[in-house]
């Protein structure tokens, strides 16, 4: 059953609509928009691999998300568009234009994920046939903002959840709730973080304060060049208390 395709493909979820932060995703941070930075990392996925990953932006067919689809164009991202209510459907759509073994999920509100910890659990996956990568319950770090599931999951979960939101709305919670009850459907595989990123720092970007805060330290940190480094952030975030 598990699907033979040893490839990999990174989405990247966003939208204009945040009920909490409307239109974050133009914001600006260090020039760029948000929007920007996230499928410039995004990008860096691949090449952290060593081999070719497409990288989607799935958002959607509201007008209003015409800006992000306007950035991705310019960086030669492809996009795909559907219903603002099922970010599901958009990854399944995602994978219809690129099919693939495995997924790297990026979220669009993640300015700091970091693309070489999603090219090793890409390969963790790969190489144990694992349907998603995890942390040990109760473990806190600086490696938010992406996660890594397979095709297969992502597809169980639309056949068998249907329209619960777990699903819909929250892409892969649906199918690691049902992980523990379904270890032929679900397979887990275990990672460790890197000691230096082993904190509880939120780096996720959902309000005015969130925003402030990482425009301060791309303000700081940022060359306008190659993506901030994860581990120099932490470094000026922890000097910063957090």
């Amino acid at each position: 059953m598990r699907d033979a395709c040893d490839t990999a493909v990174c989405i990247v979820q966003a939208r204009m609509g945040s009920s909490r932060l409307p239109g974050k995703m133009m914001e600006d941070l260090a020039g760029r928009p948000l929007m920007w930075h996230i499928l410039q990392r995004a990008l860096q996925v691949g090449p952290a691999l060593g081999r070719a990953v497409p990288v989607v932006l799935a958002t959607t067919d509201q007008p209003r998300d015409d800006a992000l689809a306007a950035v991705a164009d310019g960086l030669d991202v492809a996009v795909v568009r559907g219903s603002e209510d099922d970010v599901l459907g958009r990854f399944l759509l995602a994978l219809d234009s690129h099919p693939a073994g495995w997924v790297a999920r990026v979220c669009g509100d993640s300015p700091l994920f970091d693309p070489v910890h999603l090219a090793r659990w890409l390969e963790q996956a790969r190489r144990e046939g694992a349907d998603v990568v995890r942390f040990r319950d109760g473990v806190t770090s600086l490696l938010q903002g992406g996660e890594v599931v397979s095709a297969r999951a992502l597809r169980w979960s639309r056949q068998a959840a249907g329209d619960d939101p777990l699903a819909t709305e929250h892409v892969t919670a649906w199918a690691l709730r049902q992980a523990p009850a379904h270890p032929d459907l679900m397979v887990t595989a275990w990672a460790e973080p890197p000691a230096e990123l082993v904190a509880d720092i939120k780096l996720s970007i959902d309000t005015p304060d969130d925003l402030a805060r990482m425009r301060r330290l791309y303000a700081a940190l940022w060359d306008g060049d190659r993506p901030l480094d994860l581990r120099r952030a932490a470094a000026w975030l922890r000097e910063q208390g957090g």
